[in-house]
């Protein structure tokens, strides 16, 4: 069976896991695969956008030197900017600051966990028969609490610097 004959349905939804930055091969196939694989990404816009915010070089099959001579930050604008005009109804600059204050949200749940989490530990230290070990549960908990926050804080990061670039440069040249 050759996979143009698959129905529609079950071609979107292979096509769901063809990530983002194979779009352009993914497109040029042909009229039905480009219609399809636009209606999965318009369809998935917000998480398509993480997806392709988040990226690394390396995940791009581009040289290191043109990545070092261009910088990643305004390819990456670049890529998202593109983006914004085909699939989402807001500029990139409103869709940065909406993922932005999204993560500030976010940092507060996590904060007010790492709260609990360092109650627990007290208690857990305190109590008369602690043996020197964590449960294990709280352990975890603790683990992962550093690391959505320390994820959260480069995401943070990143989207400050790609506001600020956006804002002051990006936007004024084109």
């Amino acid at each position: 069976m050759h996979i143009n004959n698959l129905p529609a349905e079950l071609f979107s939804e292979i096509l769901e896991y063809v990530p983002l930055k194979d779009a352009s091969a993914i497109m040029k196939v042909s009229k039905q695969w480009y219609r399809e694989y636009r209606g999965v990404i318009y369809r998935q816009r917000d998480t398509k956008f993480e997806e392709l915010l988040y990226s690394h070089w390396s995940g791009w099959n581009i040289p290191l030197k043109l990545i070092l001579y261009f910088n990643w930050h305004e390819f990456l604008l670049d890529k998202l900017n593109s983006f914004c005009k085909n699939f989402d109804k807001h500029c990139l600059e409103r869709r940065l600051q909406y993922v932005y204050d999204s993560l500030r949200i976010d940092m507060v749940d996590i904060d007010k966990e790492r709260k609990v989490i360092n109650d627990l530990l007290v208690y857990y230290e305190n109590s008369s028969n602690f043996g020197g070990l964590f449960p294990d549960w709280l352990w975890e908990r603790h683990k992962n609490n550093v690391y959505a926050s320390g994820e959260n804080c480069r995401r943070k990061n990143l989207l400050y610097t790609l506001k600020r670039k956006a804002s002051c440069v990006y936007f004024q040249s084109h």
